[in-house]
């Protein structure tokens, strides 16, 4: 398993959290963001490198 689909699987994780935890939601949220950032952080090395 590679490092995007573990951010992947995390990211999904997250989102029910987000979902079923609205006491953290604020906490959940900058979580999912930093997730998709980090995504986003390896697509954009990816096309670089292509």
């Amino acid at each position: 398993m590679n490092r995007t689909e573990i951010l992947r699987l995390q990211r999904e994780k997250v989102l029910i959290n987000i979902s079923e935890d609205n006491t953290n939601r604020t906490k959940w949220l900058i979580e999912l963001m930093d997730i998709d950032d980090e995504i986003e952080e390896m697509t954009e090395k990816k096309s670089t490198v292509n």
